[in-house]
């Protein structure tokens, strides 16, 4: 009975032992780490926490990348929009014809449009171009008569009008003093301070802001208050408002180089704003690459750590297997012990 509970007990060590020497083969690793590492278990812990916050520099860069993609493929439209306005202008340009003015006016409302919705485009329920506003569209819809910025113009409008001496009813009774006056002193500086966030933009000028990876925190997000979306919403309002409308031939051109000026600096500072989210993505992408290797080397070590050598394992296993079968062999023996064969 002793003899049968003893190998009982070392049958059930043995079956346990195979099982995780099988484990450890089969794996590559140890079976316990803290049996088996002891001391240098703390080592592991640190080395899988500091993969652990690499793991979420990356996942962080990701959803990073994604959004830089889609702002630059926004900036995209919008500046090819801005040119398509350009264009249009310079077409115009001398033209008195009143169809071929209908439809370039229309041709630029229609880009501009494209250009508002670009400009308040969402990614995963955020707005790119609200700086860090990012729960509220940033760029005001000048087609809606009720919107902010299209009451600023009227007002203004009819205020500069009624101020002139005598007062005029209409902008087509302008002279191209008034017409300059208008622009370069009533028109131009709503486009510019708090006339612009008040009426047209409700973004930051702050932007948003990630850590790319243990040293580096970049911007990466732009907004609607640049210099380049002032001057092309300038230079859409000129060419919607004013040209469209029976000008003198002098009061005419006045207005048409100030539209063809705004659009030509708003081109720029659009192309300015892709530059900038060109060298974030740039830095996204180096610090990827820098994640990466300190991945790679950190993995390379905690695998050195934990591993077993598959040799001894699989001979540890072979050995352990061979004991089981003696136990197993020797428990049968003793079970067919009998006194009554004895006697």
């Amino acid at each position: 009975m002793s003899l049968q509970s003893a190998l009982r007990y070392t049958v059930m060590d043995g079956q346990a032992d195979v099982n995780k020497a099988r484990r450890e083969v089969t794996t590559g690793t140890y079976d316990d780490y803290g049996v088996s590492l002891g001391a240098h278990m703390t080592r592991t812990v640190d080395l899988t926490s500091e993969l652990d916050r690499l793991q979420n520099l990356k996942d962080t860069n990701s959803i990073v990348t994604q959004r830089l993609e889609a702002s630059q493929e926004a900036l995209s439209q919008i500046s090819k929009n801005s040119q398509t306005i350009l264009n249009s202008l310079v077409s115009l340009s001398g033209n008195i014809d009143a169809t071929s003015i209908k439809t370039t006016t229309d041709t630029i409302k229609s880009a501009f449009n494209a250009i508002t919705s670009a400009a308040n485009i969402s990614l995963n329920g955020e707005y790119l171009f609200s700086g860090i506003n990012t729960d509220v569209k940033p760029l005001t819809d000048y087609s809606d008569p009720a919107s902010p910025a299209k009451v600023a113009y009227d007002a203004a409008l009819n205020g500069f009008l009624a101020a002139q001496v005598p007062p005029l009813a209409t902008p087509e009774a302008m002279s191209a003093a008034q017409m300059d006056d208008f622009i370069t002193n009533t028109l131009t500086p709503m486009f510019t301070g708090a006339n612009w966030t008040t009426d047209w933009s409700s973004a930051t000028d702050q932007n948003q802001t990630t850590r790319i990876n243990r040293s580096q925190i970049i911007e990466t997000s732009t907004n609607t208050n640049s210099d380049g979306m002032r001057q092309v919403a300038l230079a859409m309002v000129i060419s919607t408002e004013l040209l469209s409308r029976g000008l003198k031939g002098d009061v005419r051109q006045i207005a048409a180089k100030a539209a063809t000026n705004a659009i030509g600096l708003g081109i720029a500072g659009i192309d300015l704003q892709r530059g900038q989210l060109g060298l974030s993505q740039a830095r996204v992408k180096e610090a990827d690459a820098s994640l990466d290797a300190q991945r790679t080397i950190i993995e390379t070590h905690i695998s050195d750590l934990v591993s077993v050598d598959p040799y001894e394992a699989s001979t540890r296993v072979k050995n352990l297997e061979t004991m089981l079968q003696a136990a197993y062999s020797l428990t049968s023996k003793l079970q067919n012990l009998s006194l009554v064969n004895f006697l």
